[in-house]
């Protein structure tokens, strides 16, 4: 194991010392391509700006995934119409929100909450529909209430779809948010990546480019956590008769 870690890291260094000796020697045009060493500068000029941008990217993501994560009525409500509105680029709609909600906080969380909607409500809509009727005719037939039909069946045996549809409307949740930032706002990972661009301050590009990595595997890692304690729960449920 200690061998493995020991490999990795190495494979790693020559990576990085590679990676910046393609730049030093200017292989590659520093406005392409950023060298470490500019990336950790930048971290250390502006670290304490790119995390507040962090946080405030951070806040509108986590809001858009609760909302659209928590849309199921609505899901339901719609579904004859969510597969032929998914079709459509929603970025187009932007504009209008930017119109409607300003450039601030507000419009991002919305086109988060859109982007990410459309794949958790199809999936849950498919995991409902999967559902075999023989588990809700057994329901009433026991006199089970609507609530704890949903409680104890339904969502249960959707949960392995909610999951599915989570996971890649969470993803699209993230590219949303930071894609509106570098459209039009005044603050958040997007925004400087945007900023910085224009001024050709490349370290400064590939630092926020890695701080949007990082938010993305955090939610990835959220929602692997999230699976396991369903599994877990759902064991439980199953062994509980």
């Amino acid at each position: 194991m200690h061998r493995r870690i020991i490999k990795a890291l190495a494979i790693a260094a020559a990576a990085m010392a590679l990676w910046e000796a393609v730049v030093r020697l200017d292989l590659v045009s520093q406005i392409i391509l950023a060298a470490p060493s500019h990336i950790v500068l930048a971290a250390a000029q502006d670290g304490g700006v790119f995390l507040h941008a962090f946080a405030t990217t951070g806040i509108e993501i986590g809001a858009a995934i609760v909302i659209a994560g928590s849309s199921h009525t609505l899901a339901a409500a719609t579904a004859p119409v969510l597969s032929s509105i998914f079709a459509i680029p929603l970025i187009i709609l932007y504009p209008l929100l930017m119109a409607w909600l300003g450039i601030g906080p507000l419009s991002k969380i919305v086109f988060g909450v859109l982007s990410g909607f459309f794949p958790i409500a199809l999936n849950t809509i498919d995991g409902v529909r999967a559902i075999e009727r023989r588990y809700l005719v057994f329901a009433r037939s026991i006199g089970a209430t609507k609530f704890q039909t949903y409680a104890r069946i339904i969502f249960p045996l959707a949960l392995p779809a909610m999951i599915s549809g989570l996971r890649v409307g969470t993803g699209l949740v993230v590219i949303g948010v930071v894609v509106t930032e570098m459209l039009a706002s005044l603050g958040g990972i997007g925004y400087l990546i945007s900023y910085h661009r224009t001024l050709f301050n490349t370290g400064h590009v590939y630092f926020g480019i890695m701080l949007a990595l990082v938010m993305s595997v955090a939610v990835n890692i959220g929602l692997t956590w999230l699976d396991r304690r369903i599994g877990l729960w759902r064991m439980r449920e199953q062994a509980e008769g």
